[in-house]
């Protein structure tokens, strides 16, 4: 259920419960996020909000927008972890350079961990 005045805006926990359910595999890759409408219906909540929160999952990287067919949940980048002295380079894909020396490349939109993050993510 969503609270507006318990857990922050409404548009955030919409986003929150979208998120969990494409993580939890309820909505997995490929698949047609439900419809404003279907939204309103289930949720109760004014089409500018759920505007909001979908806008959030754009952002976020977790669907995107086809016109004219919906907004469609897209494939999870990978999750890399990176130790202490790991540098990361930004270019249209990421490349990390280990300690080690060794160069990987992930592609755009990967998530990278660094310390205690990384060790709670394990």
């Amino acid at each position: 259920m969503i609270t507006p005045d318990r857990e922050g805006a409404a548009y955030r926990q919409l986003a929150a419960v979208l998120r969990d359910r494409i993580r939890a595999g309820e909505l997995p890759a490929g698949s047609r996020v439900p419809s404003e409408k279907d939204l309103h219906d289930e949720f109760g909540l004014a089409r500018e909000t759920i505007r909001r929160a979908l806008a959030v999952l754009r952002q976020e990287g977790l669907v995107e927008v086809r016109h004219g067919h919906g907004t469609f949940v897209v494939e999870a980048p990978p999750r890399v972890v990176l130790a202490a002295g790991d540098s990361v380079t930004s270019t249209a894909a990421l490349t990390v350079t280990r300690a080690s020396g060794d160069v990987e490349t992930y592609p755009t939109g990967t998530t990278l961990l660094v310390g205690q993050q990384a060790a709670r993510a394990r």
